[in-house]
C-alpha cells in the first residue's frame, strides 16, 4: 500500500479526517480516516436524493457501465485505488489495487452502506454481527438488492480490531434498527469519535448513554458527530417508543374496525411494538412476508429479542396472491401455508379486518384494493414525515388513504437524538474538536460548547 500524499496543508503524523460525504446533507457518511499509511472509511453510504437531480423514477444511472454515469455528474468521489474493477471497466477511470485499509459501518441502513457495493471487493468491510444478518435478509428480500461480495468481519460490543496503526473499538448505540453501533478510533495522536447515527428516546437508551460514557473517558480529539435533527425548527415529533405504543393502544381502545401501517421495513422496536400493541387489544398483528423474515433471521440472536412470526399468537404473515413467479422469501412463506394457520392473504385480512392491525409499506398499497377497509378505517403512518412539503410519494400515500374512507394518524419514535440531546452529548464527551456530519444544519454546532470544524467535501481535516 502507497503511503498518501500530503493534502490540503495535512503534517506528517497528524491524523486527517476527510469527508467525501454526508456534508451539508442527511445521509451518505463517507468519512475517510487516516493515520501514517493507514486508511480506513466510517460507513459507506449513499445521501438521500442523491441522484434526484438527473434522474427520477425509470429514468435510472446505467449500472450496465458500471460508475460512468455516476462520475459523469460527479455524484461520487473519484478516488484511485478504492473501487472494484468491474465498476470501472466502462468508465474513464483506471482500475489501481486498493489503497485503503477497511471500510466499517456503524448499522445496516442506505445512507450508510449502499456504495460498499461499488468498493473494491479486496477491502474488508466491517460490521456489527446483527447488522451482518439483516444485510443477508436484505440481499434474499429485495428485488435489486445486492451489496457484493466482499470479505465481511463481524464484531460486537467489546471487539478490537486492529488495522496498521489504528484500533477500532466498537460500542452499541440505540438507534432505529438493530446492530447499530458508535466507534471509539484509537489513533497514534489520541481517541477520534465517531458516532454513526443514534437516540436517548428509544428503548435501548441505555447503550447509547453507555457510548457516551466509554467516549468521555477517552479525552477525544475528535469527534465526528451526527445532526439529523439539529435545526432551529424540528417538526419531528420527539415520541418515545412506549409513546408511540400507548398512542396507538387510544387510538385503537374503541375501534372496531381495520388498522394499516406503515414503518421501515428494518425497524425490528416498531414491530415488536404493534405486536404488543395487538396483544393488548385482542388482535393480530399481520406483518409481510418480508418483515417476516427479516425477524426469522433475527430469531437466534441471543443480544435481540424478537417475536418469531410463526410462533407468536399474536401475529400473522401476509402473502400476496395471484403472482406466477413469486420471490423466493414469499415462496417460502405460500408453501408453509399449507400446514399453518400463521400465513394469510388479502382475503383473510378483508373478512376479519376489524380483529388485524394490518402491516403494509408504499410498495405493497396496492393490496388495500383486494383487503378493502371499511370507511373509517385507521391508517398509521409509523416513520418519519416527509422532508419537503411537495413530497410526491407522501401525495400518492394519503390519495391513497382518502380513496378508501381512512383515518389517517401518524405515530412515530425517530431514530435520532433532538438538538439539545446531540449537544449534550457533545458537552458531556467534551472533544477538543467536533465535526458535524449527516446534517443540513453545521452551523448551529457553535452553540454546542465545544470548538467546531465544519467539513468541506473533500478537504482534509487534520487533528492532534
Amino acid at each position: 500500500m502507497r503511503v498518501p500524499e500530503k493534502r490540503d496543508g495535512a503534517t506528517e503524523g497528524m491524523v486527517r479526517i476527510t469527508a467525501y460525504g454526508g456534508v451539508n446533507e442527511i445521509g451518505g457518511n463517507k468519512i475517510l480516516l487516516e493515520d501514517g499509511d493507514t486508511r480506513i472509511f466510517l460507513d459507506f453510504g449513499e445521501p438521500f436524493g442523491m441522484t434526484e437531480k438527473y434522474f427520477v423514477e425509470w429514468l435510472k444511472p446505467r449500472d450496465r457501465f458500471g460508475l460512468r454515469d455516476y462520475f459523469h455528474f460527479d455524484m461520487i468521489p473519484r478516488i484511485q485505488g478504492l473501487y472494484d474493477e468491474e465498476w470501472l471497466v466502462d468508465t474513464d477511470m483506471k482500475y489501481a489495487p486498493p489503497e485503503f485499509d477497511a471500510i466499517f459501518l456503524s448499522h445496516m441502513h442506505f445512507d450508510h452502506t449502499w456504495h460498499v457495493r461499488f468498493a473494491d471487493r479486496k477491502i474488508p468491510v466491517h460490521l456489527g454481527s446483527t447488522a451482518n444478518t439483516i444485510r443477508d435478509s436484505w440481499e434474499f428480500t429485495g428485488a435489486s438488492v445486492d451489496f457484493g461480495e466482499h470479505d465481511y468481519r463481524t464484531f460486537r460490543t467489546g471487539s478490537r480490531i486492529r488495522i496498521g496503526s489504528l484500533e477500532v473499538e466498537p460500542v452499541h448505540v440505540d438507534h432505529s434498527v438493530p446492530g447499530a453501533y458508535g466507534f471509539l478510533v484509537h489513533t497514534s495522536e489520541g481517541c477520534v469519535v465517531y458516532t454513526g447515527d443514534l437516540r436517548v428516546h428509544g428503548p435501548r437508551a441505555d447503550m447509547t448513554r453507555e457510548f457516551v460514557t466509554k467516549a468521555a473517558k477517552e479525552k477525544p480529539i475528535a469527534m465526528i458527530c451526527e445532526g439529523t435533527r439539529v435545526a432551529n425548527s424540528d417538526k419531528r415529533e420527539n415520541l418515545s417508543e412506549a409513546g408511540v405504543e400507548n398512542r396507538v393502544k387510544k387510538l385503537l381502545a374503541t375501534h372496531k374496525k381495520l388498522a394499516a401501517v406503515s414503518f421501515y421495513p428494518k425497524d425490528v422496536d416498531r414491530m415488536r411494538t404493534f405486536r404488543d400493541v395487538a396483544r393488548a387489544t385482542g388482535r393480530k398483528f399481520v406483518v409481510s412476508a418480508k418483515a417476516a423474515n427479516l425477524l426469522e433471521s433475527l430469531k437466534d440472536d441471543r443480544n435481540i429479542k424478537v417475536p418469531d412470526p410463526m410462533k407468536d399468537p399474536n401475529m400473522l404473515v401476509y402473502v400476496r396472491t395471484g403472482m406466477s413467479r413469486p420471490y423466493a422469501f414469499e415462496a417460502h412463506y405460500m408453501d408453509k401455508r399449507r400446514s399453518s394457520d400463521h400465513v394469510v392473504d388479502s382475503e383473510f385480512v378483508a373478512k376479519y379486518q376489524d380483529q388485524l392491525i394490518y402491516h403494509t409499506d408504499f410498495s405493497q398499497l396496492a393490496e388495500l384494493i383486494d383487503v378493502n377497509p371499511s370507511p373509517g378505517s385507521l391508517f398509521i403512518r409509523s416513520m418519519s414525515e416527509p422532508f419537503e412539503e411537495d413530497d410526491v410519494q407522501d401525495e400518492v400515500l394519503k390519495n391513497w388513504v382518502a380513496s378508501f374512507n381512512m383515518d389517517f394518524h401518524q405515530a412515530h419514535a425517530s431514530g435520532h437524538a433532538n438538538m439539545s440531546e446531540i449537544f449534550s452529548m457533545v458537552r458531556t464527551v467534551s472533544p477538543k474538536i467536533v465535526i458535524p456530519v449527516h446534517t443540513e444544519h453545521a452551523t448551529l454546532f457553535s452553540r454546542c460548547g465545544r470548538k467546531v470544524s465544519s467539513p468541506e467535501r473533500t478537504k482534509a481535516i487534520c487533528v492532534k
